[in-house]
């Protein structure tokens, strides 16, 4: 007869080894960590406090770390947008859409950058693939909108820029109302215009985009000192606007301020202005 203790030493021997055996197994059926994990996180911090330079170096690492990261491509497509580089922000769309279909974000973010180089519409394809995977995208019918505005839809513009007003995101209502402000100043509705754009700034008062547009309709109103004085507030937050200098100069020129309108003038030249059908981005 086994004494009571060895079999008791016995039962704990085979419960531990149990215990590392499911161990062992669950270590080796568990998928493995991301290992862009970190750096991914990282960069939608920068992000979230613009600093787009920072975050581009962390969502390299990202795609370093793992070059099948379709949110740290949609992420960068983003970010090359914000910082201008278009061509390869389109790239960084492809590539996320090419791993995940169904990215909405890599639509919304590939479709920003087709705004801002005037190919409208491809942004508008990219915008109706991101609704029809999820018609409750707020900036998703903002960017439609600008889409619309390039290609001169303006009550579709309108439209989508009211639907997205309507879902209580303060910072999409804000672009919807810019994009909207557009809309109204090209149908020739320049009051309407302005009361779009003074909402928008509401909202928030550093969008260069709505001085922008409330001046060019207070403008068309005849009202060029205000005018002039809300392109100076645009420039104030965005200075590389050489279309703006040139809204400034004809304000001058009209409020008879020669000599401030020469120097507006020179500036946009400078710059390299010239006319445009692009739609400023609202952002």
């Amino acid at each position: 007869m086994k004494s009571p203790s060895g079999s008791k030493f016995a039962r704990s021997l085979f419960s531990t080894l149990s215990l590392v055996a499911f161990a062992s197994t669950a270590a080796i059926g568990a998928p493995p960590a991301d290992p862009s994990t970190e750096a991914l996180r990282s960069a939608e911090n920068l992000m979230k406090n613009d600093k787009y330079k920072d975050a581009r170096g962390k969502l390299d690492e990202a795609i370093k770390a793992n070059s099948n990261n379709a949110k740290a491509y949609s992420d960068r497509c983003l970010v090359n947008d914000r910082l201008g580089n278009y061509a390869a922000a389109v790239e960084d769309g492809n590539k996320a859409v090419q791993l995940d279909s169904k990215m909405t974000s890599a639509y919304i973010n590939r479709a920003w950058a087709y705004n801002k180089t005037g190919k409208y519409q491809q942004a508008l394809d990219d915008l109706n693939r991101a609704i029809e995977l999820d018609p409750n995208m707020p900036m998703a019918y903002v960017n439609r909108a600008h889409a619309y505005n390039g290609l001169k839809q303006f009550d579709k513009a309108i439209a989508d820029a009211d639907k997205a007003a309507e879902m209580k995101a303060p910072h999409a209502r804000a672009l919807a109302l810019i994009n909207k402000s557009h809309a109204l100043h090209m149908q020739g509705n320049h009051n309407d215009a302005a009361d779009a754009a003074t909402l928008a700034l509401q909202i928030n008062a550093k969008l260069p985009a709505a001085y922008v547009n409330r001046g060019r309709a207070m403008a068309k109103q005849g009202y060029h000192d205000k005018a002039a004085d809300d392109f100076s507030k645009a420039l104030k937050f965005n200075n590389r606007l050489a279309h703006v200098y040139q809204h400034r100069g004809d304000s001058y020129k009209a409020i008879g301020k020669a000599d401030l309108a020469k120097k507006d003038f020179e500036k946009a030249e400078k710059m390299g202005f010239k006319a445009s059908t692009k739609v400023a981005d609202p952002r």
